[in-house]
């Protein structure tokens, strides 16, 4: 992700939390959460407005939330109540300790490199 990118969303963190938070993705997170065991840890790779991260907590399952935009995650903190991780997805060094990674609209963040 590059700082264009994530000036943008530390910017209008609000508008972008505003217009994403209610969108309904119920159908893709139960069909995603189905190849799962319960209580399985799931990574939210680029969590965003923090909604699916809460939905998955929900439902007892263990998250790690991260997010490139430091703004994004004191927002998504705030809501979701777990510590959302500021972190470029390039960073990310965690090798098979998660059942699962969720990746709802932010892999097309990720350079071409």
């Amino acid at each position: 992700m590059n700082n264009k990118t994530i000036n943008y969303y530390n910017k209008y963190t609000k508008s972008f939390i505003q217009t994403t938070r209610s969108v309904d993705f119920t159908n893709i997170q139960n069909k995603f959460l189905s190849y799962l065991p319960s209580g399985a840890s799931i990574l939210d790779f680029g969590c965003g407005s923090g909604r699916d991260t809460k939905y998955f907590l929900k439902r007892n399952y263990n998250v790690t939330a991260i997010d490139g935009s430091e703004e994004i995650c004191k927002e998504a903190s705030k809501y979701t109540g777990i510590k959302v991780k500021q972190m470029l997805f390039e960073e990310l060094n965690d090798q098979n300790i998660y059942d699962g990674i969720w990746a709802c609209a932010s892999i097309l963040h990720l350079s071409k490199k």
